[in-house]
């Protein structure tokens, strides 16, 4: 009984252990869109940008605060050391037989309040406001470009993979050609038609390439788990990737590209908006320095009459300290040009130079990213019509070859010479459609905006 238990247990045990590789090991289907849409979803920098921009659209909504009056109140018992009447001898001089009772502990204590509300007001608060504002915008902006920059990458990746792919594909084909002359070569060596030193050296190119491949076989391996692991997918899913590298080849206006998309670009919408960040901090220095500030006040002070009296009934409370105040102040110190106030506002001015400067420097840049981008387009556009050429003779070339091998005409080697010459120009045509996809994507990025 205790024998069939736990031959019981065991089998349960073994069904979840095959139960749990085969979840570790589920296979995803992902084309490149849901392969970008899962790393804008998992993306841990991403998130942390988002969360800065909701700092700042929260800020942003609530900027108006800066209206509020400061609002404090207070409340206060106080016991004096001593309950006597300071107009008591004044008051027996006056009247006659005038004589001051003896203080009781009440006369000592006293009960007061104090509420007090203010505000601050100045020009340069309209100002702070458009800046909070101009912040959120410019934190908007570096949070799309993140998201540009991460699509590129992922988009990039994806490609990558599939020309690792590509790569292996053609190697196993070239693997599998090889193993079937092989076998057909043995079968003529053991009849008699071809010596053995043919058979050992169709053997020889099968082994050859048996170790490379496993190479690219671990190679695609890690990088498809390192992908899996940047989209945020489970530890041991494994991919499979629908898509494949055939871009729609086409030429691009430089000039064009620059004059209508230039100016759409993150990196110099950042910039301007930084600029002008610059500019409304230095308005609002300004107003701080050449404007005056109103301050309003108003305080309440109720005091109870007696310790002992009704603390509920207003009758017993007076305010003789409240007071409303309305003062206009001015800042003469801040006129000083030697004073810190001027100094910040010359430093501000200084940076919005230099961030100036910065962006004629980056329009150039910019442009000339994209001038050389194209320029490596119309490469990879020509390269490909030639090498998609090149194929197309050297698979005739294989064939013919291959014929006169089995006729007999043709060397082992030449044959080889042929089969290594296609399978470099099939990957040569794979790798130059990367380099078209991959430089696509850099114009996009570079240029925000989608051209194919």
């Amino acid at each position: 009984m205790n024998a069939r238990t736990l031959a019981a247990a065991l089998a349960a045990m073994i069904a979840v252990g095959f139960s749990a590789i085969a979840e570790q090991t589920e296979i995803k289907r992902l084309s490149i869109d849901e392969a970008v849409n899962l790393a804008m979803e998992n993306n841990i920098q991403l998130a942390s940008t988002a969360i800065d921009v909701r700092m700042k659209k929260r800020a942003t909504d609530l900027a108006w605060n800066v209206f509020i009056p400061t609002v404090q109140g207070t409340g206060t018992l106080a016991r004096s050391n001593s309950a006597a009447n300071p107009y008591a001898s004044l008051l027996a001089m006056i009247i006659p037989g005038y004589t001051e009772s003896e203080p009781e502990e009440k006369d000592h204590w006293t009960a007061m309040g104090n509420l007090s509300i203010s505000l601050n007001l100045n020009l340069a608060l309209f100002e702070g406001l458009k800046a909070t504002r101009q912040s959120y915008d410019a934190g908007m902006l570096t949070w799309e470009q993140a998201r540009a920059q991460t699509e590129q990458n992922v988009r990039k990746a994806f490609y990558g993979l599939l020309l690792q792919q590509g790569s292996l594909g053609l190697a196993r084909d070239k693997l599998a050609i090889s193993e079937e002359r092989m076998r057909q070569t043995l079968t003529n060596f053991r009849n008699g038609l071809v010596p053995e030193l043919s058979y050992l050296q169709t053997q020889l190119a099968v082994e050859t390439q048996k170790p490379s491949i496993m190479e690219a076989e671990l190679a695609l391996e890690q990088q498809t788990n390192l992908f899996a692991f940047i989209l945020g997918l489970p530890l041991g899913t494994k991919l499979e990737l629908d898509g494949k590298i055939d871009p729609q080849v086409q030429s691009f206006d430089a000039d064009a590209l620059v004059r209508d998309h230039l100016a759409e670009r993150y990196d110099l919408a950042i910039l301007r908006q930084n600029i002008d960040l610059m500019e409304t901090q230095i308005r609002a220095t300004k107003l701080q320095i050449y404007t005056p500030s109103l301050a309003l006040s108003q305080s309440y002070g109720p005091r109870l009459s007696a310790i002992d009296a009704e603390w509920l009934d207003t009758e017993n409370w007076s305010d003789s300290s409240g007071a409303f105040s309305a003062t206009l102040a001015f800042n003469i110190t801040n006129l000083l040009p030697f004073s810190s106030t001027q100094q910040k506002l010359r430093e501000t001015k200084d940076a919005k130079n230099k961030l100036e400067l910065t962006m004629q420097q980056a329009v150039y840049n910019a442009e000339l990213e994209v001038r050389n981008l194209v320029k490596k387009l119309e490469k990879s556009r020509t390269s490909i019509a030639a090498m998609e050429m090149n194929v197309a003779i050297a698979e005739k070339a294989w064939r013919l070859t291959e014929q006169g091998y089995k006729a007999g005409t043709i060397e082992y080697l030449d044959l080889k010479d042929a089969e290594n010459t296609l399978i470099q120009a099939r990957m040569g045509v794979l790798s130059e459609k990367f380099t078209y996809l991959s430089n696509l994507l850099d114009l996009e990025t570079a240029l925000n905006t989608e051209l194919n």
